[in-house]
């Protein structure tokens, strides 16, 4: 038996899937706000043991890693390293927006994956998929919309997430000429989608990582980092 816990806490979801060789064994995604803290050790303890699984089980996990809420990363990542201490289990970073390109994977074409990363800025890397496998155009990376903007070309799909934010307009002025999935009316299972890649990657031993060396991958600072860097650290 081979078990890979997938975890997603990227976005204003608390996502974790399960995969029991090369099969979906558990799906769980909820909205919970800012409340990943509460929740992710109970929802994880009860995944686990309503399919039959135990933590000594879990022989692999894969976690998002970012970009994306900086909260929610720093609670993932953290709650991964203590689940770790007692079952240092080998560890796969996975890209939250090679996790949010899954909405289009049944698209043909370029597809982008984009997340409202405030202060007029995006997240976004591109990506192309084919029988169901992504292959990635360009790292993850951050950029003002403007520069966003002149980076689509038509027929491209745009997969958007505003990670909760209801005043969202980073995404507003997408050229007319793409295709837009917003993730809010596309229902994503990211920790599933986590443990699957898990799942595919078991054989490629350079992609994991020992629990103690994930980090949250921001790719800039946080508004308070921002804001004491502006004033010198007083």
């Amino acid at each position: 038996m081979s078990v890979v816990l997938g975890i997603d806490t990227s976005s204003t979801d608390l996502s974790v899937g399960i995969y029991n060789e090369d099969s979906p064994a558990a799906s769980y995604s909820r909205y919970i706000g800012n409340s990943h803290a509460e929740h992710i050790a109970p929802v994880i303890g009860m995944m686990l043991g309503a399919n039959g699984f135990s933590p000594e089980t879990v022989e692999r996990i894969a976690v998002a890693t970012g970009p994306g809420s900086f909260t929610g990363l720093r609670i993932g990542i953290a709650f991964v390293k203590g689940f770790c201490i007692g079952n240092p289990v080998p560890v796969l970073p996975v890209s939250s927006l090679h996790i949010l390109a899954h909405t289009a994977i049944h698209h043909a074409g370029r597809i982008i994956a984009a997340i409202d990363a405030r202060n007029n800025d995006v997240f976004w890397a591109a990506f192309t998929v084919g029988h169901r496998r992504f292959n990635r155009l360009s790292d993850d990376a951050v950029s003002p919309s403007s520069r966003f903007y002149d980076a689509l070309v038509e027929s491209d799909i745009v997969v958007t997430d505003t990670v909760g934010y209801r005043k969202s307009t980073v995404f507003s002025n997408i050229p007319d000429y793409c295709t837009v999935l917003p993730v809010e009316n596309n229902p994503l299972q990211r920790g599933l989608i986590c443990a699957s890649l898990g799942a595919e990657m078991t054989a490629s031993p350079d992609v994991w990582c020992k629990p103690v060396d994930i980090h949250p991958n921001y790719l800039r600072r946080s508004a308070p980092e921002e804001r004491l860097g502006a004033t010198g650290g007083k």
